[in-house]
């Protein structure tokens, strides 16, 4: 199955959605319109039963270049607060929300309540490292180049870096990038841990679909709350979440492909689950 959009691609293979950036001649860069593609696409997914997994990757020779600059300086068709012309009109909603789309994505990266793998290569820096990192595992090849480069054009860190970074990279490592906008090569990504698994040139596709088509294949409710736990426990105490995991243990209970699990685990068995 296959979905039009402008900016990027959508298909889906194996119950895994494949979303690709799809500006090659920007290095994929971040337009206002591409970002409003890629929140609206990942809103839908919540609701597509038959995508279990999700597979986020770019078109061309990078993932992404992050925000483009045409934009971001203020010189494009839509107006940028701050540097555009203080007097130039400014949607109502634009003006409260500057970030508009861009912050939208990440937000939707994680609601979409599904898990979300990227595959790397080329340039992933400022907006497309902050993309990145909202990913559940990352897969990159040698080619991969990274960098928190926002200073570096006079601007500061957005779409949820300064939140991600930190607690994938630690406190002192995470300052140190945003600080310095420096590019780390592929093997440097690897012993910091901004990336899960380096393979050869060419193969971050292949290697991260499948992960995904593994993950696509297992009981998906369980899965998709499992996911959903993590991401709560980084925000609140031990006692919530064990109320939480109360509550989530009986709604993934009730589910048919807890039954499977636990009737194929008694007749020694692999079970076949429908994601439902």
């Amino acid at each position: 199955m296959m979905d039009n959009y402008r900016f990027l691609t959508f298909r889906t293979e194996e119950n895994v959605g494949i979303i690709t950036l799809n500006r090659p001649e920007k290095l994929n860069a971040l337009s206002w319109e591409l970002a409003e593609e890629l929140a609206s696409l990942l809103y839908k997914l919540r609701y597509r039963d038959e995508v279990r997994a999700i597979l986020l990757t770019g078109a061309g020779r990078s993932f992404c270049a992050g925000g483009d600059v045409d934009w971001i300086s203020g010189d494009s068709d839509r107006p940028m607060p701050g540097t555009s012309d203080p007097l130039r009109p400014i949607p109502r909603s634009q003006r409260k929300t500057p970030g508009g789309p861009f912050m939208d994505a990440t937000r939707q990266l994680i609601a979409v309540d599904k898990p979300v793998i990227a595959a790397l290569h080329g340039h992933a820096v400022g907006a497309g490292l902050a993309y990145a990192m909202v990913c559940d595992r990352r897969f990159a090849d040698t080619t991969t180049k990274m960098s928190a480069i926002f200073t570096n054009v006079g601007v500061a860190p957005d779409c949820g870096l300064s939140w991600f970074l930190p607690r994938i990279v630690g406190l002192p490592t995470a300052l140190m990038m945003v600080e310095s906008g420096k590019t780390f090569r592929a093997e440097e990504c690897k012993e910091m841990g901004l990336i899960d698994e380096l393979v050869p040139e060419g193969t971050a596709f292949a290697a991260a679909f499948d992960y995904a088509k593994t993950i696509a294949q297992r009981a998906s409710v369980a899965v998709d709350m499992a996911r959903r736990m993590i991401h709560l426990g980084q925000i609140s105490t031990l006692e919530q979440m064990l109320d939480y995991e109360g509550i989530a243990g009986v709604i993934v209970a009730s589910s048919l492909d807890a039954r499977e699990g636990t009737q194929a685990f008694l007749e020694k068995r692999k079970p076949v689950y429908r994601g439902i």
